[in-house]
């Protein structure tokens, strides 16, 4: 890595760390603007969207609330000078601290903000402020975009296979989830006790929302109880066994790395299909699978039991269809 590659990471870092002191200043500046109108109680805590029901003195709110602001900004301090811990466990951990900083910035802001305008704090409505709270949540995904990104750790398989002059390279294994298996059954059981008594009752209608909401989850889990993993000339291809749904496809000349490694559930987000920044996967369980870097520094892992196989399949494909010179264009007349 170059000497300025180096520097703008340190700076990324650094300025991701700072975004975190960003709620408890916000927290800290209001606070000193409004001392001198802050009633002696703030609401508090709202069960609906009616009146708060409960109230908290102005101090001990204050405290509470720097404490989720300061927190987090301690912490993303630290974490941008701590050596040891990879980029990409920073980049999540800046999320998770701007999502809590965020929050307790709102929840000060709003606290504060409408207790002094209607003075009661038992008269303040939350109603559609509610939504502000959930907006300031998103707060981390500022630290997260500014972190520098993690460097993609790939190594090519160095295995090839040799075709003969007719033959044509072909893979394919179908490989199945039990864990997915087993909450597709759970929810069943889940929607039955929610929803059955409303089907039985013929009020079926009423909850059409939550029945399609359930029936579609169901639908998608029970998708990946069966897979069917392709390597050819066209790619890979991930398609569910059981609906015949495609799940994931990589053409050939988007593939940039292909390689056989020990998956850990940890690293890739835990089990199941996980969906994360620049990396997606269908973890099955701890052991071999496959890997796939695209040339555009997207990974995608799937759990195989003999993950060489296609790699060295991919790898030839792809180095052939690389070294193939282009057909000539026909001239226009």
């Amino acid at each position: 890595m170059s000497e300025n590659s180096v520097r703008t990471e340190m700076v990324r870092k650094v300025l991701a760390g700072a975004s975190l002191c960003v709620p408890v200043l916000v927290v800290i500046i209001s606070w000193r603007v409004w001392r001198g109108d802050l009633p002696t109680e703030l609401a508090s805590h709202w069960s609906g969207s009616g009146p708060a029901d409960d109230a908290m003195a102005v101090g001990t709110l204050l405290a509470l609330n720097l404490g989720m602001t300061g927190v987090p900004a301690v912490a993303g301090v630290a974490i941008s000078v701590w050596p040891g811990m990879s980029a990409r466990a920073k980049r999540g951990a800046y999320f998770f601290l701007g999502v809590f900083g965020g929050m307790g910035a709102a929840i000060w802001l709003l606290s504060a903000g409408l207790t002094m305008q209607v003075g009661d704090p038992y008269e303040v409505v939350l109603g559609a402020w509610v939504i502000v709270s959930f907006v300031a949540a998103g707060y981390g995904i500022i630290p997260f975009l500014i972190a520098p990104r993690p460097r993609l750790e790939a190594t090519d398989v160095q295995r090839r296979i040799e075709f003969a002059p007719s033959a044509i390279g072909a893979w394919s294994q179908t490989i199945s989830g039990n864990l997915f298996l087993w909450v597709a059954i759970g929810l069943i059981i889940l929607g039955s006790v929610i929803y059955g008594p409303a089907v039985v009752a013929g009020r079926a209608s009423d909850q059409i929302v939550g029945i399609a909401v359930i029936a579609v989850t169901i639908v998608l889990v029970a998708s990946f109880v069966r897979l069917r993993v392709t390597a050819d000339w066209r790619g890979l291809r991930v398609v569910s066994a059981i609906f015949r749904i495609p799940l994931r496809r990589i053409h050939l000349e988007a593939i940039a790395v292909v390689e056989a490694a020990e998956l850990r559930p940890a690293e890739w987000g835990g089990w199941g299909y996980r969906i994360m920044p620049g990396r997606s996967a269908v973890i099955l369980r701890k052991g071999p699978g496959l890997i796939v870097t695209t040339k555009n520094e997207k990974q995608f892992a799937i759990s195989l039991d003999d993950p060489e196989t296609p790699a060295a399949l991919l790898a030839t494909l792809r180095d052939d269809n690389a070294a193939a010179p282009e057909m000539p264009r026909e001239s226009k007349r």
